[in-house]
């Protein structure tokens, strides 16, 4: 028999994280080229290079925190 509310959880948890990965992606993309059009410009990148660094890493950890619950060798 199928757990219907378990199947439920796991799809809306599923949805909500790649909802969230996305996001932080896009959002680091968008900073990232914001912080070459300033570089462009002749003005400092400031914090943007610095914060799309910063998403693309927390992106990163998500990542392989995904790939270490999936596989089960690690655990």
């Amino acid at each position: 028999m199928i757990n219907w509310n378990a199947l439920l959880l796991v799809a809306g948890v599923t949805l909500a994280a790649t909802v969230i990965v996305v996001t932080l992606v896009a959002t680091a993309a968008k900073l990232l080229d914001a912080g070459h059009l300033r570089r462009q410009d002749g003005q400092t990148p400031g914090v943007t290079l610095v914060g799309a660094y910063v998403l693309f890493g927390i992106v990163g950890l998500i990542v392989l925190f995904g790939l270490w619950l999936v596989i089960p060798y690690f655990h």
